[in-house]
């Protein structure tokens, strides 16, 4: 019985994502209506992309996150939809 289990893929960021983040974070904490909601919603994105398997980018992993409708408020999906260029995207809280 072997004892080595297999590792997860190495998630790696790239400087643009990093910098992205950095303003994003900046920018959201000065919103008054909804930045604290988002800025949390942003680093659970965080969490479950360095979490998921998946072999796919920070930033697309964010757009499927927020289309699957992630976001715990209306104010921060508008928000964070707004940061990762889904405006012209159908929102999935209006779907139903």
């Amino acid at each position: 019985m072997s004892t080595v289990t297999a590792a997860l893929p190495r998630k790696t960021m790239m400087q643009v994502e990093q910098r992205f983040l950095r303003i994003a974070g900046e920018e959201l904490a000065k919103v008054q209506l909804g930045g604290a909601t988002a800025m949390a919603n942003l680093l659970d994105i965080v969490a479950c992309w360095h979490g998921s398997r998946a072999q796919i980018g920070f930033h697309e992993f964010g757009r499927q996150w927020l289309l699957e409708g992630g976001a715990t408020s209306e104010a921060a999906n508008t928000l964070l939809r707004d940061l990762f260029g889904l405006n012209n995207e159908p929102n999935p809280r209006r779907a139903a």
